[in-house]
């Protein structure tokens, strides 16, 4: 008769120690990145109101005028909301509304409103492509939303061909004088110069 000693201690001690080990080894805690909203965009994201402020930007083909234009989300399940207009600038960096808002842009319970579908809010101010300005957004609940976003030109993305309901405000809307369009052609680079020993 033979004693036979049974890997059962070494092995459950072995078993017991991975457990304890996985969670570290594993490098999974809490706050993971795929929890966290991801934002790959040229535009501004205002998520603090009731009302979240999606993508947004002013499309302007020169300077001192252009399109408000973002999605605009009612987190709302139960209440419907309105977008009531562009609040007239209070600093320098600030944007007007060219017209006033001719009627509120509803915005369902849990539902959404593309401003780049509807023709985006024509804005006047002191800016230029690149430049951030301060927007400050109304909605019928009391909620403003004060946010920077930046100015684009209406190229690539932007592109009269991609965006077809964005009609840019020209300097006849405004009744002052033009200013140069800006063009989506790329700046030709001058060839460097030779060096002369």
């Amino acid at each position: 008769m033979s004693l036979r000693r049974h890997p059962s201690r070494p092995f459950a001690l072995l078993a017991v120690g991975a457990l304890l080990a996985a969670p570290a080894l594993s490098s999974c805690g809490f706050d993971y990145a795929t929890d966290r909203v991801n934002i790959v965009s040229g535009g501004v994201y205002d998520r603090d109101g009731e009302v979240d402020v999606l993508g947004a930007v002013v499309v302007a083909g020169e300077d001192d005028r252009g399109l408000f234009v973002a999605g605009l989300v009612n987190n709302s399940i139960e209440d419907a909301d309105a977008f009531t207009g562009i609040e007239p600038a209070t600093s320098e960096t600030g944007v007007s509304p060219l017209e006033e808002t001719a009627a509120p842009i509803d915005i369902p319970a849990s539902g959404q409103v593309n401003l780049y579908d509807t023709g985006g809010v024509p804005v006047e101010g002191t800016f230029a492509a690149g430049d951030f300005v301060d927007v400050a957004l109304t909605f019928e609940n009391g909620q403003v939303s004060n946010i920077q976003v930046p100015v684009v030109t209406p190229c690539h993305q932007y592109s009269p061909e991609k965006l077809p309901n964005l009609e840019l405000p020209t300097a006849a809307v405004g009744g002052t004088e033009a200013s140069e369009r800006y063009s989506c052609e790329p700046i030709p680079q001058e060839p460097e110069a030779e060096e002369e020993e």
